[in-house]
């Protein structure tokens, strides 16, 4: 595949599906995985997203990015996740007001969550997805520093050899070493797309590269990234519903669980125990997580993609 400039860079809607996918499918396992069995590979769905994270934040770089650029790699990112990630952190703080008897809230955990430092300092997290936004993060901050090395000629070993050292040094806690391998397949289809690396290399490091990663984080998460980079290559057509979806899917990964599954068991406390109106519940807590999640975007989301936008690499 020929390389592809930064003047040809558009939309690529096989992105769109992959976060819609995911972000529903994170949201149908905490809403409803403990009453229907078929939604509890929804979690699986985290590692889509870090397969596409690998891909789509390399795309937004530009090609004359160097370390001088780097802060404002990292101010864009910041701009762009931090005040959402923020205010629901207030949003699940005084959720545990209504929740939890004689809440508090614990300011050391708080700036952990803020400081991405829960899981090396062994904190609770507000939301179950928090975890992932500290990988993320990590993420950023090794594309900031090592994007002119992994994009050069040996870009492809460097992945290989990052990608090895989960199978050999375990590390405790939600980090990124665990997880690079999934992020290194991401980037590996960017040096293909974008770079113009060989296919014949490409497979060749990316059988390798998935081999450490179903060692690193298992056989299920790796073939859940596999399928996000699947649709990656698909020619897929753009539909109203997945454009929306995916949209929206930053800010319904951020609330549903604050939202949608407080409302779950809340109805769950009203209704009758039956596995009808079990499905009201989970019907009635997507619906809301959906729209809140919309007007979230909408309030929070946009205004801070739009800000993020306006940061520009010329110096």
């Amino acid at each position: 595949m020929a390389a592809i400039s930064t003047k040809q860079k558009t939309h690529i809607q096989q992105v769109d599906y992959i976060r819609a996918i995911a972000a529903l499918a994170v949201t149908l396992y905490h809403l409803g995985g403990k009453t229907l069995p078929v939604l509890n590979y929804g979690w699986l769905g985290v590692y889509m997203f870090f397969l596409l994270s690998g891909f789509i934040i390399c795309w937004a770089i530009p090609e004359n990015y160097s370390w001088k650029l780097s802060g404002r790699f990292i101010l864009k990112r910041v701009i762009r996740i931090e005040p959402p990630y923020i205010i629901s952190i207030m949003m699940a703080i005084i959720m545990n007001f209504f929740w939890v008897a004689h809440y508090r809230p614990d300011w050391v955990n708080a700036v952990c969550h803020l400081a991405y430092l829960n899981s090396f300092l062994g904190q609770p997290y507000l939301s179950p997805v928090y975890w992932t936004l500290g990988i993320e993060f990590q993420f950023y901050l090794f594309v900031a520093l090592c994007f002119p090395w992994f994009t050069g000629r040996w870009g492809g070993w460097l992945l290989l050899l990052l990608s090895i050292l989960p199978v050999f040094l375990k590390v405790p806690g939600n980090t990124l070493i665990n997880s690079f391998p999934v992020f290194a397949l991401g980037i590996l289809y960017y040096l293909y797309r974008v770079k113009g690396k060989t296919l014949k290399g490409t497979l060749v490091f990316g059988v390798l590269i998935a081999v450490c990663s179903a060692h690193s984080v298992g056989l299920a998460q790796t073939c859940a990234a596999l399928l996000a980079l699947g649709i990656l290559l698909l020619p897929l057509k753009s539909y109203p519903v997945i454009s929306f979806l995916s949209k929206i899917s930053f800010s319904l990964y951020l609330t549903h669980d604050i939202i949608g599954s407080n409302l779950v068991v809340y109805l769950g406390m009203l209704l009758p125990k039956s596995l009808f109106f079990k499905g009201v519940e989970f019907l009635t807590g997507l619906g809301v997580s959906i729209l809140f999640a919309w007007g979230f975007y909408l309030l929070v989301e946009k205004p801070c993609l739009k800000l993020s936008k306006q940061v520009n690499y010329n110096i």
